[in-house]
C-alpha cells in the first residue's frame, strides 16, 4: 500500500472537468473576459466573486501573464509587448505548448497541467484550523533593476509593466512596476514589486511533524512589503513583527 500524504490543513480543492478547462482557456486566451470559475467556485470550493484575477501561463516556447482587474484581461501576448512574450496561445491547436496555467484572485486559484489534460481549483475551506496549521501569506520580490531606463509602467486602465531582469531578461509583469526601496521611519518598511502567496500545511498523522504540503497564489502587488519579515535598512537583519530599528 502507498502511503498518502497528510491533507493540508484549511484548503478546499476540487478536479475540474474537460468543460470546465476549455470554458477557462476560451475565456482567458479567446473571448479576454475575466475566469467564471474563479468567481463562482464549484464542486465544494466557494465562490469568491469581483476580485482582481491575474494570469501566469508558462509555455515550452515562453511565458504569457496578464492582469484582469475587471472585465477584461490585459495579456502580454497583445501590443505594445507582444514582442517580449510567449506567441498568444489557441486553444483549439496549441495545448501541447502548456506546461502549466495559473489563473489565479485573492481567494481562489485554477491550475492546468501540462497539455491543459488536467486541472484544479483551489481556495481557503470555511473551517477551524489548528493554530500551528494555519495558512501563512508570504511575499517574493520580484526582481527588476531599478530606474526608468530598465523598468517601467505602461500606459492603459490595466496595469502591465515591463522591467530587466538581472539575469538580463525582459520580463512583462501583470502590475504597476515599483523600484524596490527600504525606508525606516521608526518602523522598517521595505517597497516595490510583489508575488504574494499563501502556504497550507499538514501534520503527519504518525510523527506530528508538520511541513507545508501546498501553496496558492494570491495576487501581484505594487508598495510596501504585504506580508514579513521586516528588514533593518542598515543591515537587512530580520527583525521582529512590530519592531523597527532602535
Amino acid at each position: 500500500m502507498i502511503p498518502q500524504p497528510p491533507v493540508p490543513a484549511g484548503l478546499a480543492w476540487a478536479e475540474l472537468g474537460g468543460d470546465q478547462i476549455d470554458a477557462v482557456l476560451a475565456e482567458v486566451f479567446v473571448r479576454g473576459v475575466r475566469c467564471g470559475l474563479l468567481d463562482t467556485g464549484t464542486g465544494g470550493v466557494p465562490a469568491f466573486p469581483g476580485h482582481p484575477q491575474w494570469l501566469l501561463a508558462e509555455l515550452g516556447d515562453g511565458r504569457i501573464t496578464g492582469s484582469c482587474p475587471g472585465g477584461t484581461w490585459r495579456r502580454s501576448d497583445t501590443p505594445p509587448t507582444a514582442d517580449l512574450s510567449a506567441p498568444s496561445l489557441d486553444p483549439g491547436t496549441d495545448r501541447w505548448r502548456i506546461l502549466e496555467v495559473l489563473v489565479f484572485g485573492p481567494h481562489t486559484q485554477i491550475r492546468l497541467g501540462e497539455g491543459a489534460r488536467s486541472g484544479w481549483i483551489s481556495a481557503d475551506a470555511p473551517v477551524e484550523v489548528p493554530p500551528w496549521l494555519r495558512p501563512r501569506d508570504r511575499s517574493f520580490l520580484l526582481q527588476g533593476w531599478n530606474g526608468p531606463d530598465h523598468s517601467r509602467t505602461l500606459e492603459g486602465e490595466v496595469p502591465l509593466a515591463v522591467t530587466g531582469e538581472p539575469s538580463g531578461n525582459t520580463a512583462v509583469l501583470p502590475a504597476a512596476w515599483a523600484d524596490f526601496t527600504v525606508r525606516s521611519r521608526r518602523r522598517a518598511t521595505s517597497e516595490g514589486t510583489w508575488l504574494t502567496v499563501r502556504e497550507y500545511w499538514a501534520e503527519d498523522p504518525a510523527t506530528g511533524a508538520v511541513g507545508v504540503a501546498f501553496h496558492r497564489l494570491t495576487g501581484v502587488r505594487t508598495g510596501p512589503k504585504p506580508t514579513g519579515p521586516l528588514l533593518d535598512p542598515a543591515t537587512g537583519d530580520e527583525l521582529p513583527h512590530g519592531r523597527g530599528p532602535r
